[in-house]
């Protein structure tokens, strides 16, 4: 374990112009959150921070656009580091397919299902209420360490060799963590929420983080946002490095480490 101090840098700038000066191999985990290929601009109000995920071009050119974006953060991760490209139903297909082609189909180490429930209600086709995490290494070494999480349980019967605890929800067991994450997302009436359209839980990142890096660590996210993944990783004694091309982006994710407590 690490006793050094965190520290780390966000930065104005497009990760394509940015990312040939940044630290090349040093990355333990790149998290990757870009536009979705939602074919709108995401904003949650007309004067807050917004971002465009519009294609003129079609997913031809959104494709084009994952792709450099994926062949730009490769040479900035090290040698058996972690990458985790984050997508919903519309292209995380593409995105696995273009991280097999980078790092070979024997990288693949998890999908995570980020599994939520919100508002929404079609006519047409079952509730899409997930996002797919896809989890490479680049190299055989990479850092997992096994984490827990509580199980609870419909009856107590045919436990006897499990410790069984109880909270305010009931009893339970502490079991391995599977690749189904419900977690739930962001509401606007949440202390965590920062006005910033698509922004992620701090307790997804903090999954992340926890299972795939080491306090000391160094975690990128090149499409930072609002600097969820950054917060995560200064709060968890890990280094942080984050570029977003906003400037409105980038002055939520400082504010946001500001105020992010160890």
């Amino acid at each position: 374990m690490s006793n050094k101090q965190p520290r780390g840098e966000v930065i104005h700038g497009d990760i394509f112009d940015v990312a040939p000066g940044l630290p090349q191999g040093k990355a333990a985990l790149v998290y990757i959150d870009p536009p979705f290929f939602s074919g709108r601009k995401r904003s949650n109000r007309s004067d807050g921070p917004s971002y465009d995920d519009r294609w003129p071009g079609g997913l031809g050119e959104y494709l084009a656009f994952l792709r450099r974006l994926l062949e730009s953060t490769q040479p900035l991760l090290k040698a058996n580091g972690v990458i985790a490209l984050h997508l919903d139903w519309r292209a995380a297909h593409h995105g696995r397919i273009e991280l097999e082609r980078l790092y070979g189909p024997n990288a693949f180490v998890n999908e995570v299902i980020w599994s939520y429930r919100t508002g929404g209600l079609s006519k047409r086709w079952l509730g899409r209420k997930h996002d797919s995490i896809h989890v490479f290494a680049s190299g055989k070494d990479y850092t997992f360490n096994l984490t827990r999480e509580k199980s609870y349980l419909a009856h107590r019967y045919g436990f006897s060799n499990v410790e069984i605890k109880e909270d305010e929800h009931g009893a339970y067991t502490h079991t391995a963590l599977r690749d189904v994450w419900e977690i739930p997302a962001l509401r606007g009436n949440q202390r965590e929420y920062v006005g910033y359209p698509t922004q992620k839980p701090l307790a997804l990142l903090n999954r992340l983080v926890g299972c795939f890096t080491n306090p000391g660590d160094l975690v990128l996210d090149p499409c930072c946002g609002s600097g969820t993944a950054l917060v995560a990783a200064r709060q968890s004694g890990r280094d942080w490095l984050g570029v977003d091309a906003g400037n409105d982006a980038v002055q939520l994710a400082l504010r946001r480490l500001s105020e992010a407590v160890m």
